[in-house]
């Protein structure tokens, strides 16, 4: 092949910009997928640089399939790393792998029957069982923390379960991981570290539910207790061909920086057995500890970004990409590892990159020891090499069973600190040091654990290379980034619809990311550009001090050509401030008032209607025309100009096939919508904002009923068909009627009591409900059309949605619904 003849250095060039022309689409297909059953619960593994993919095993098939590729995008098909000879292997629910000192372990439960461990050699097998039944439910996951201790988590009918584990081959007992828990059944765990704060993602409550989904939430310590995310959940879709949305697990990309989840979508019940699910891959972002996913997608997008620099040693000859420091004796080794085994002389042999990294990366280097000359041997890392005289270093030595780290600056040593690595660590086994350097700080990570955080005036670019003293070491796939701390996400072309915070505007500095008019960033907080960002109030941090004049640049891959809804998240004291969106210079959105919020730590969502955005990649820019406002989040979603509008007044004897959803098992009698129990139905656009809804209502002598409006995501429960489970199965609003009196509450899959009116009802009795939608403000009236029994301006309003009608555990009907277009709007639009 004539790439392999080019110098590692020019093919790692040309290879890293492969991702701008290269695409990926959601949901993909991969080769020698289970037939009528596709790929579901996914778990991906990066080792030595490549990444592993496993899935559950149809539920009459044995074996274990296993997948491969090198940047999330093209895989190859590795074959069964089960055989399908191994018994427990028939329907291996939710395969998860991980490497430990030098074994790969696989946590699988046959069909739900317990949890059986596996090992293997290699991640592409052949594993062979190592226990017996440890019991526990399905998708058993496991976490190991910075000083090595692993923890196991599992579904529960409560929440996720969680238990320490005295190592790979031993599950303790486990319990309830507090703030865990979608109100039943709860599934598909998965928790990892960053910035240290624990990240649990979780998946409730049925495979067969479009109303599958993925939330978040972060605690201190491994085990909890968990604080749900306020943004959850970061996976739903339920309607059109793309639902189903669930069972995660996160990686760290081909960059070494940004953060991916996979995850399945439901195509529905496989004609042969179980569910049939195919795969998908988007990037996550973080502000804070706030986690949000760039997606969920299914169209296509950029494929993921490799590193700046990267060699898999797949030639013959170590090439022109590196530079040999005081001799040694290197050479490679099958094309997959390079080596150094001169002993014999006490000198620091050294290979560096003729690449250099930015002042701030990321660096990977993979790597085991053959044979040690002495008690002295030391192998391992060196980064932001300058000369001998710069340089930081991280050095394994198996005689003391350690992580040393030093950096020197113009020849003076920060001092070394030794590390204890766990006992019985295996050093003629492959590990994988991984340093991110941030400004003045190196954080050093052996095998996915932080070991070792250093201060060092290093401010210059510098490279990175392997080092050997006494020693013939091994090291396999290295590479570097420029990229650190999720940075990775700052430029790349952010999903719309989907949700961009603020900060995570484009890199280039002033003039082309953004356009700020003071020389430094005056919170000083999460980037070093000169952009002002400060702690936000609701999380995370903010751009704040914005002034007359300035903006900032998000390039974006918009879904399709047409109208969408952009709600800026916001704060200011001024009574006059104005913005302007522009997408690819062209303004398209006229100057926007945005009034005041009474405060800086009082936030709102201003919504600017209708933005009308070409389909791709393009950039947005939000411009800042008058006053000041600090804003955290932009967030689009699908607009349309259509008017709201529609009725049915149910006389025909069946419903108006202006319904678009139900649930529940209405029917018509006399002329009215009646229903028993519980359900919900809605019809219009989901990008309506602004409008009136209204219906007579008949007062039920026991639960509630009522009107549902700007509502996305509708649907329902366990197995795709459970009314009472779903009942709270939407994003949207709801006004009710009760015995007692009338509720305003928002649901997002679970409930939240807005405003209440307390008002004694006659059950049986119809009363005219209205609820009129204008911009924040939503009103509710009853029976008198003048006065509203509830006014009520929510500061996180949702956007948009359809509308219709609900039952909560009530023997109840409906007649004469009717949606009409609103009557104003909250934005002034100025010329």
């Amino acid at each position: 092949m004539l790439l392999k003849s080019l110098p590692a250095l020019l093919l790692g060039t040309l290879l890293y910009s492969l991702p701008a022309f290269s695409q990926v689409t959601n949901p993909r297909t991969l080769p020698q997928e289970w037939g009528e059953y596709g790929i579901g619960d996914p778990y991906i593994l990066k080792f030595r640089g490549k990444y592993y993919l496993y899935c559950s095993t149809r539920d009459d098939q044995a074996g274990v399939k296993c997948w491969s590729s090198w940047d999330l995008a093209t895989w190859s098909y590795e074959g069964l790393c089960v055989a399908g000879t191994v018994t427990i292997s028939q329907g291996a629910y939710a395969p998860e792998v991980i490497y430990w000192n030098g074994k790969f372990y696989m946590y699988t439960s046959p069909a739900g029957n317990g949890h059986y461990i596996l090992s293997a050699d290699s991640p592409t097998g052949p594993f062979t069982v190592q226990t017996g039944n440890l019991g526990h439910s399905i998708d058993g996951s496991v976490f190991t923390d910075d000083n090595g201790q692993m923890y196991f988590t599992n579904a529960g009918g409560s929440g996720i379960q969680g238990a320490a584990m005295s190592g790979p081959l031993s599950i303790g007992t486990g319990n309830t991981l507090s703030g865990t828990s979608l109100h039943g059944w709860t599934e598909g765990s998965t928790i990892f570290k960053r910035n240290g704060v624990y990240y649990i993602t979780y998946t409730g409550n049925h495979v067969f539910s479009r109303g599958y989904r993925v939330n978040y939430a972060t605690a201190t310590a491994p085990l909890g207790s968990y604080t749900s995310g306020a943004d959850n959940p970061i996976l739903l879709n339920t309607e059109g061909a793309f639902f189903g949305l669930g069972h995660s697990g996160a990686v760290i990309g081909p960059d070494l920086d940004t953060w991916f989840i996979a995850y399945h979508n439901l195509l529905g019940p496989s004609t042969i057995v179980g569910p049939n699910r195919k795969l998908n891959i988007d990037p996550m972002g973080f502000n804070g500890s706030k986690l949000l996913v760039y997606g969920p997608t299914n169209w296509t997008q950029p494929s993921p970004a490799l590193p700046t620099f990267y060699d898999r040693f797949d030639r013959t000859a170590i090439g022109s990409s590196w530079t040999n420091i005081n001799g040694g004796n290197w050479g490679i080794y099958n094309q997959e590892l390079m080596w150094q085994d001169n002993k014999a002389t006490l000198q620091w042999y050294r290979q560096v990159t003729t690449a250099t990294a930015a002042a701030n990366y990321t660096a990977e280097f993979n790597m085991k020891e053959m044979s040690r000359g002495g008690n002295d041997a030391r192998f391992g890392a060196v980064f932001s090499y300058i000369d001998e005289n710069t340089f930081g270093s991280a050095l394994l030595s198996s005689f003391n069973n350690t992580l040393e780290t030093d950096i020197k600056v113009n020849g003076a040593s920060i001092g070394v600190n030794s590390i204890p690595l766990p006992a019985g660590w295996d050093y003629q086994k492959w590990h994988v040091i991984r340093v991110e350097k941030e400004g003045a700080t190196f954080r050093i990570y052996v095998d996915g654990m932080l070991k070792s955080t250093r201060t060092a005036n290093i401010t210059a670019a510098g490279k990175i290379g392997v080092t050997t003293y006494n020693d013939h070491a091994d090291f396999g796939y290295t590479a570097f980034s420029n990229r650190v701390n999720g940075s990775g996400v700052f430029s790349f072309n952010k999903p719309i619809p989907g949700t961009i915070p603020a900060v995570h505007y484009n890199e280039g500095g002033e003039g082309v990311g953004y356009h700020d008019l003071t020389n430094e960033n005056t919170g000083g907080k999460y980037r070093l550009d000169k952009v002002d960002i400060r702690d936000c109030e609701e999380g995370g941090e903010n751009i704040g001090w914005n002034q007359t004049g300035e903006w900032y640049q998000y390039n974006v891959n918009v879904q399709s050509t047409g109208a969408y809804h952009l709600g800026l998240r916001y704060a200011t004291t001024f009574t006059s401030c104005k913005v302007r969106v522009y997408c690819d210079g062209a303004d398209v959105s006229g100057i926007v008032a945005i009034p005041a919020t009474g405060a800086w730590s009082a936030w709102r969502t201003a919504v600017l209607k209708n933005l009308n955005l070409p389909a791709g990649n393009h950039s947005i820019r939000l411009e800042t025309v008058e006053g000041e406002f600090d804003f955290s989040i932009l967030k689009f979603e699908s607009g349309t100009t259509t008017l709201p509008n529609g009725s049915d007044n149910f006389d025909s004897g069946s419903f108006s096939g202006l319904w678009n959803y139900d649930n529940g098992d209405f029917s018509i009698s006399s002329g009215r919508a009646v229903i028993n129990g519980f359900g919900k139905r809605a019809m219009g656009n989901a990008g309506w904002t602004d409008y009136t809804v209204e219906a007579d209502v008949q007062c039920p002598s026991g639960g509630n009923g009522g009107l549902i409006f700007r509502v996305r995501n509708p649907a329902a429960g366990e197995f795709g068909t459970s009314n009472a489970v779903s009942s709270d199965y939407l994003q949207g609003y709801y006004a009710g009627i009760e015995a007692g009196g009338i509720v305003l509450g928002k649901q997002n899959y679970n409930w939240t009591t807005l405003a209440y009116k307390a008002q004694a009802l006659s059950a049986g009795q119809s009363y005219k409900l209205r609820a009129v939608l204008n911009g924040a403000n939503i009103k509710i009236y009853l029976n008198d059309m003048i006065t509203p029994v509830i006014d009520y301006t929510d500061p996180a309003p949702i956007i948009s949605g359809k509308a219709g009608i609900r039952a909560h555990a009530a023997d109840m009907s409906f007649d004469n619904f009717l949606i009409s277009s609103g009557t104003g709007m909250t934005l002034v639009f100025v010329k």
